[in-house]
Parts: C-alpha cells; structure tokens; sequence
C-alpha cells in the first residue's frame, strides 16, 4: 500500500473496519435500546456505494447487468413488503421498517459479493490475506481489552460468556472461524509467528470465553481438518509425515482437554444452566412438563379456551400453533428446545396459508410471535421470504460453491478456504445471522476470493 493508492484499497479498508463498525452498533443498541436507527447503518454503505459507483461508471459491460440485478432485487423487495404489511397483526413481532432491514442487508450483502468478485475476478485483490490478518488482530484486541478492563457485554443474559462490544455471541463465533479458516494454511506452513499467537489467543477464546457451541467445536474442527488434510496428503504423495505438526498437534489437544478438565469453559457451564432448566417450564394446558416454551402453552390455551383478542392472530396462526403444540407433544420435545418449535410451526403456517404468492414472496420474517420468529437463517430464507427469496439471497453464493468443488487443481489455501464456507452455511442452516450479518457474509466472500486464487476459480 506504500504505492499510489488504488480503488481496490477500499475494499482491504472495508474489511478491516468490519470489526470496529460491529462492535459500535452492538455498543449503540445497548446503549439507546429504544432507538430504532443506528449510525453504522449510514456508515457502513458509504464505501460499497462508491466502489458501485465506480464499476458502474468504469465499466461499461457490466451496467446493464448492475441495473437488471437493482431491478429484480427491487421489485422482489417491494412486494415482500407488501405482503408483510396485508399480514401484519397484533402477533407480529416487528414492523414494516425492521422487516425492510432485513430486506436491504440481505440485498446489500449479495452487491458485496458482486464488488468483491468483480476485482477478484481482475486479480486486483493480491493483499486480500494481509487485511484479514490485520482484521483478524483487531477483533482480539477488542475482545481482550474488553475483557481485562471488565467491559465485555456476556455472550447469554445469564451472564455466562464473553462476546465482547458485539451483539451475538455466534455471529462473532462464526466470523472468527472464517478469518481461522482462511488464514491457518499460510500461518502454519510458513511458520510465521504473529499469525501462531493469533490462533492461540483465538482458541483461548472461543474454546473457553464465548460460551457457545459454534466457537469451542468449530475452531476444534478448523485445526482436525487442517491437521488430516495435511496427514492424507504426506500419505499420498508418499513424503515423510511431520513428525513436529503431528506431535504439535496432539499435545496441543492434550493441552485442552486438560484444561477443560481442569478450568472448565463458558460452553459447558451453558449446557449445564440448559439441562438445570429442562423442567422448570410446565404446561398451563396440562399442569405438567411442558413441550413447548411457556409462552407458546400459554397462546394454545387461549385459542382453545376462544381468549384470542380479535385482530391479534390470524386464523391461520392460530392453527399453526395448534399444530406445532400437537407435534411437539407427540416427539417429546424439550420445552426449552425452541428452534425445533419455530420451525414446526414456520412450516405448519405456511401449509396453513397455503397460498402460492406468500410461497413465492414470503410472508415475512417478523410476521410472527418473538418467540417463533425462526432462527435458523436458511430455513427462514425458504419459509418467510419465499422460494424466490432464497433463490436471489443464498443462489449466488450456492452457484460459486458448486462450482467451486469442481476443481481439482487446489491446495491448501484452497481447501481450507471452502471447509470455512461449508462450515458457514452449515451454520445458517442451523443458526442465525450469518448470511444476514454484513461481516459474516464479507468474510464467506473473501473466502470465494481465496478460493479463485487459488483453484483457477472462474
């Protein structure tokens, strides 16, 4: 970067203050609760818009492809929208402007895999892998300042875990595998000392701080893969093993395992505080164990008592909750064990529905109670925005994955990179807010980026 600034730089920019624009909206929302409108939400389009504007004007090519996408994205919005708005009653959980963040953020973030690809695609991006190092240093240093000086947010409200300034625990999870991921080939091979305390302060980390599932068992998975890729290679190229990455390696497990045994993590004193709930939620239908969350018992009781206040609930909702109550019930579900809950009832409302727009367009994401507004992204994606919904939001990213395993001239740096973005979308399909968080879907692109580097990706 010591030469003549280049537009390309922007997006190394973009990246590395990725972290710092996450952690003062989290710090925002905490501190004005009730302010619907955050700062970051201005900021953070200011240089995607400029690098927009540019190819644009720059390319002549590629315009009529820009405008079409605005198009089809735009028109797809609206009338989202619309039917959110003729939906929209006493249950729901958000209004037309929160349901419209989400249609934008998902929007925005696919014109950020477009501008990414797009110089990726000029091989303008060579120093890609030093702005996420460099990014990777600043989300530790934020979550370990916040942590000395005693001004970490907790990951749960419980007060188990460390999330740092952020607002999820697993979408900070989730974007610190991707950096491991992307960044653990060339650290390793290249033995580079920076990047080693790095993963090892990250480890500490999401192992034993965070708290959640998603940080101890993927960055435990991240170093496995790593490790057997490189054992299945040695073998198949008949070359001598590393005795000193193998010996490493397992006196690094060793080393956790111990103390795990020996301190504990935030992630088992989670799965504890869970287990010593299971019975504590009693059904006011039944007066026993409960297989639904207590406020969902409590709005089954009302609809089979006639409580319902009028303009509250759609007759449709009310069935899907009937439905979800009765299938809960049959399969024993743990009353705490919401996202199966949610999912039962996202998909029995829109058999309920059974209407081919809300199909096609969704019926909206917040649409539904709190408590069964779904939070597993994907599923979310398919059952409140509709099959053209997921089409145009995870589409693009599916078309460059399949295509992306394909290749078979890869290495390493390939390899680990495309690990990284399986594990992600195995996450959204299981979890939240990683397609819809604007740093975790930056990162899956520049993990498409490495990959096109590195497996004559097209």
């Amino acid at each position: 970067m010591k030469n003549k600034f280049k537009i390309e730089y922007l997006i190394y920019i973009y990246i590395i203050i990725s972290p710092f624009l996450d952690s003062f909206s989290g710090m925002y929302r905490l501190w004005f609760p009730d302010v619907t409108l955050n700062p970051v939400m201005f900021i953070r389009p200011i240089i995607p818009g400029i690098l927009i504007l540019y190819i644009f004007f720059k390319d002549k090519k590629t315009r009529k492809l820009l405008i079409t996408s605005g198009l089809i994205y735009g028109i797809y919005g609206l009338i989202h929208l619309y039917i959110f708005n003729r939906l929209k009653n006493g249950i729901s959980y958000g209004d037309i402007f929160t349901e419209g963040l989400y249609v934008f953020n998902y929007t925005y973030n696919i014109f950020m895999l477009f501008i990414i690809m797009y110089f990726s695609k000029k091989k303008k991006l060579s120093l890609l892998k030093n702005s996420l190092l460099i990014t990777l240093f600043c989300y530790l240093f934020l979550i370990y300042i916040s942590i000395i000086t005693g001004t970490s947010t907790t990951t749960y409200i419980t007060g188990v875990g460390y999330k740092s300034y952020f607002m999820s625990g697993n979408t900070l999870g989730t974007a610190l595998l991707l950096l491991f991921s992307g960044l653990i080939s060339d650290g390793i091979s290249k033995r580079d000392i920076k990047s080693l305390i790095s993963f090892v302060l990250l480890g500490v980390f999401l192992i034993f701080l965070l708290g959640t599932k998603t940080g101890m068992f993927g960055y435990i998975l991240v170093l496995c893969f790593y490790i057997l890729i490189n054992i299945i290679k040695a073998i198949k190229n008949k070359i001598k093993i590393n005795k000193v990455m193998v010996i490493s390696g397992i006196g690094l497990f060793l080393s956790i395992g111990l103390v795990l045994l020996l301190v504990g993590s935030n992630t088992f004193n989670r799965a504890k505080e869970l287990d010593s709930h299971d019975y504590d939620i009693v059904d006011v239908n039944t007066g026993g164990e409960s297989h639904v969350t207590g406020d969902t018992s409590k709005i089954v009781y009302s609809i089979k008592h006639g409580e319902v206040e009028e303009g509250y609930m759609s007759k449709e909702e009310e069935n899907a909750y009937l439905t979800t109550y009765n299938i809960c019930n049959k399969l024993n579900i743990k009353g705490n064990n919401s996202r199966v809950q949610q999912l039962v009832y996202n998909a029995s409302l829109v058999k309920e529905q059974h209407n081919i727009f809300y199909i096609l367009f969704g019926n909206g994401y917040h649409n539904n109670y709190g408590e069964m507004t779904l939070e597993m992204e994907i599923p979310a994606l398919l059952l409140n925005f509709g099959i053209i919904g997921i089409i145009l939001y995870l589409g693009p990213y599916l078309t460059l994955f399949i295509k992306a395993i394909k290749y078979k001239k890869v290495n390493d740096n390939y390899i680990m990179s495309l690990f990284g973005i399986t594990l992600a979308l195995g996450l959204s399909i299981m979890a939240g807010y990683v397609l819809y968080s604007g740093t975790c879907s930056l990162l899956i692109i520049c993990l498409f980026s490495i990959l096109k580097e590195n497996g004559d990706y097209v």
